[in-house]
């Protein structure tokens, strides 16, 4: 069954695994963030280390930190460890088929909940299919947060277990499967899958009308594993959040402590119009709804026929829960939890709720499919038969009012044609089943053929043929310029850059290994954002020798133009990477040291400013010798030749967690100049190493070996648990 599921996966992205002609990773956010991040951990990882520090995007920014990169998600180390090209880059199979392997997982885990649920093999795969295909996770093509979607069945799945005999064994798989979505590198998913979880946890305490204090017990072991599990990657960013700031679509950058602006979630919930979306492909402002007509008619029917099944009505109160949140503004339920519950205001793409939705309107189809089945269910096929026919004409009714109102001229897209005319043929197969015209097993494998063809009119723009130069813009902006990184590595070992303009993105040195001063990310640290760090004395402090940029600039000197009409202008008196200071002084703030900054920049080759007490240096005549001689995603080599007592500085962003040793002795990292590196060293010839060994990527990295260990080997048992079960056994059903 895993092959054919895999089959199924691999055939319906058939553009990808066959004929090699088109790209998922293509859009902006994917060839200018993602594709670096991963391109980053690949080339480390082939090295023998797991990249924890990126040093090619505003003078080094934490990888776990961030999150997103996925620095912390196993499937991710899995393509990481694949072969790489020979210039460094990762295979174009192997990105293809990461995309298909992760939709893959979605359709198994939703396939083996559906299972557990007494569904047939089929209306399984149906299921399976319309979550991974459709909707949220077929049509999104951030990694990061599918690969947090995709945990969503098996969460459901050890939830609904948690009713039976094993409460406590089963919530702890519940919480690390949630862990496990954490550690996917995206905060929203798992968030909204914590959310649904609350939920279920909430019904499952108070059903019986009272506190079921065995399930509230079973809750909070949910929660402290998904914790454990998670704190690989949740301290790591928790700690980043508290020391960055970041930009989440309101005017200015936010910090930890501000709250997402409610306006941002008014501005990515899920609109009333794109509730057509639902049915109709292509119909979404943000978060696409569709699941298709043919699932969305046997959702209703299975619904409707399973009623007095307590799973099928938990498992419609979660899916209406997940439409009801995406409606964001247009539902104060949303807004009421938005106030509530803290810190869930970061989760700022409120549409991106829909996930659960269309997981509930999933696993209802395939209870809806196999209800077709029953000797005594015609009467249940007549229902979804007309219901089919109903959404066919309504469809029809509004595609002609559309068109009437537009006078003759139809401003949709050609597949959403289609929807009508596939709920007449789901409407003609019930029929035909209902009259004996097909057995049961005929019936279904038709149904899921025909909602494999609907998923499949709904692919839209998430994956475009190399031959769109248009679409292929930012991708070729990335890996194009060559000339220009290699002319910039012959410069020197350790090169930093500066783009000038939006000609090049800021985070193109990634895949050409050339260090840039700045960079397109969701957050960065907020000791960078202190100070005017794009005017050119900051700049040359931090040692971005050159600008690339397609227009004059009479900022440097013009060494080198590009095959693409790109100039690299280098800069005078610009600073090394690494050098030494014998005198410190105190800066009343950050204003004060951006003024020194601005006009005294000549005086930081012998000096450098602290927002705290200096340390004592000495002064000598005798020159200092200082040269940065190693610099990788984790360590920094630094040889120094001391006249006396002084203070190497480097041009690298503080952040906790590095740890520095002069000849193998520890010694303390001094915040300097707003932003860098400072390492008091004494005189005579020394080594400073510097590694970023953050106490966060440690404890969260033991936390969650615990946890996930735990959870193993409980799953190792046949008998017993954790914890003493309580006596009570819960029925599967609901009363």
């Amino acid at each position: 069954m895993a092959v054919l599921m895999l089959a199924i996966v691999a055939g319906f992205y058939w553009k990808l695994t066959l004929t090699h002609q088109f790209e998922w990773i293509w859009g902006p956010d994917l060839a200018q963030q993602v594709l670096p991040w991963f391109l980053v951990q690949a080339r480390a990882l082939h090295h023998g280390a797991i990249a924890l520090w990126d040093p090619y995007v505003w003078a080094g920014q934490p990888l776990p930190g961030q999150a997103q990169p996925g620095t912390m998600y196993p499937l991710n180390w899995i393509l990481f460890a694949l072969p790489l090209r020979h210039d460094g880059s990762i295979r174009g199979w192997a990105l293809e088929w990461y995309f298909v392997v992760i939709r893959f997982m979605a359709l198994a885990f939703c396939y083996l909940l559906c299972r557990d649920l007494g569904r047939s093999r089929i209306a399984s795969l149906l299921a399976g299919a319309v979550f991974a295909l459709g909707g949220y996770i077929g049509s999104t093509g951030w990694p990061q947060m599918v690969n947090g979607a995709l945990w969503l069945p098996l969460v459901m799945l050890f939830l609904l277990l948690a009713r039976g005999e094993h409460p406590f064994r089963n919530a702890i798989f519940a919480g690390t499967f949630i862990g496990v979505a954490w550690l996917s590198g995206h905060h929203q998913a798992p968030m909204f899958i914590m959310l649904a979880a609350g939920g279920v946890w909430l019904y499952f305490i108070f059903r019986s009308g009272r506190l079921d204090w065995g399930m509230a017990r079973a809750a909070a072991l949910c929660l402290v594993f998904a914790f454990l599990t998670g704190a690989l990657q949740i301290l790591p960013a928790y700690e980043y959040g508290h020391l960055a700031k970041r930009w989440v679509g309101a005017p200015e950058a936010i910090d930890w402590n501000q709250p997402v602006p409610y306006s941002v979630h008014a501005t990515y919930d899920l609109k009333p119009f794109d509730l057509l979306g639902v049915v109709f492909p292509g119909v979404h402002t943000h978060s696409d709804p569709f699941v298709g007509v043919a699932a969305l008619a046997l959702a209703l029917a299975g619904l409707a026929v399973g009623w007095r099944d307590g799973r099928m009505r938990l498992l419609g109160a979660v899916g209406l829960g997940g439409l009801l949140y995406a409606l964001g503004q247009h539902s104060v339920f949303q807004g009421f939890l938005y106030g509530a519950i803290q810190e869930l205001d970061k989760a700022r793409v409120v549409s991106a709720a829909i996930v659960v939705f269309a997981f509930g309107i999933a696993v209802l189809a395939a209870f809806g499919l196999d209800q077709l089945g029953l000797a005594e269910g015609f009467p249940w096929i007549r229902r979804v038969m007309w219901a089919a026919l109903s959404l066919g004409v309504f469809s029809l009714a509004v595609f002609t009012t559309i068109f009437l109102a537009n006078k003759g001229q139809f401003p949709v897209e050609d597949n959403m044609m289609l929807t009508p005319f596939l709920a007449f043929g789901l409407a003609a197969l019930l029929c035909a089943s209902m009259r004996g015209a097909l057995s049961r097993n005929q019936c279904a494998v038709l149904v899921l053929l025909l909602v494999l063809f609907e998923l499949g009119n709904n692919m839209g723009n998430i994956i475009m043929p190399r031959s769109d130069a248009n679409a292929m813009q930012w991708l070729n902006q990335m890996r194009g310029n060559t000339d220009i990184a290699d002319f910039l590595k012959q410069q020197g070992p350790f090169v930093r850059a500066n783009v000038g303009d939006d000609s090049i993105p800021e985070n193109w040195g990634a895949l050409h290994g050339v260090e840039m001063y700045g960079g397109n990310l969701a957050g960065v640290t907020v000791n960078m954002l202190r100070f005017d760090f794009w005017k050119l004395p900051v700049r040359l402090l931090w040692g971005a020798a050159y600008t690339l940029t397609n227009k004059p600039s009479a900022e440097g000197e013009l060494v080198f133009t590009g095959r693409s009409g790109m100039r690299v202008y280098q800069h005078k008196d610009v600073f090394p990477r690494a050098w030494a200071v014998h005198d410190l002084i105190e800066a009343p703030g950050a204003a004060i040291g951006n003024r020194m900054m601005g006009e005294q920049l000549a005086d930081f080759h012998h000096m450098a400013f602290l927002l705290s007490e200096p340390p004592k240096l000495d002064s000598c005549a005798a020159p200092d010798d200082v040269a940065l001689t190693g610099h990788t995603t984790d360590a920094v080599r630094i040889r120094a030749n001391m006249g006396c007592r002084g203070m190497v500085v480097l041009s690298d962003v503080y952040f906790p967690g590095w740890r520095a040793e002069i000849d193998g002795k520890p010694a303390r990292i001094y915040e300097v100049n707003e932003a860098m590196r400072g390492v008091v060293v004494p005189k005579g010839a020394h080594t400073l190493t510097m590694r970023y060994r953050p106490v966060s990527v440690m404890v969260g990295g033991l936390l969650s070996l615990i946890g996930i260990a735990a959870a193993l080997w409980l799953a190792a048992r046949r008998e017993g648990v954790l914890v003493k079960e309580p006596e009570k056994a819960y029925a599967r059903k609901a009363d």
